[in-house]
């Protein structure tokens, strides 16, 4: 996702510390002991993953989803967007295109 601000990293740490919050009270979300950079978030629902992260030197967040399910992707990205909708300074377009 793209950031569309100026002080990018401070916004994408903000995200990434907001739905760390997030998922630690999200039933069915645990988020992973070992995460190195961003966030990586397992959903039973779903039988699969997502990683979020902020890229070191440009103002991009890109994400990366997998599941061992037909159909999980689109389950993990669906309740991922019900979160990441409120952030005005992301562009979600590449979500909402594979979503919707």
């Amino acid at each position: 996702f793209k950031i569309k601000c100026d002080d990018f990293k401070t916004y994408g740490n903000k995200v990434i510390d907001e739905l760390t919050a997030f998922a630690e009270n999200k039933d069915g979300w645990r988020v992973a002991d070992d995460n190195r950079e961003g966030i990586r978030i397992f959903f039973d629902n779903a039988e699969g993953w997502l990683l979020l992260r902020l890229s070191v030197h440009d103002p991009i967040m890109p994400l990366n989803i997998e599941s061992d399910v037909i159909g999980g992707t689109i389950k993990i990205a669906e309740d991922f967007y019900d979160f990441i909708k409120a952030y005005e300074d992301l562009d979600l377009t590449s979500l909402t295109n594979y979503i919707f």
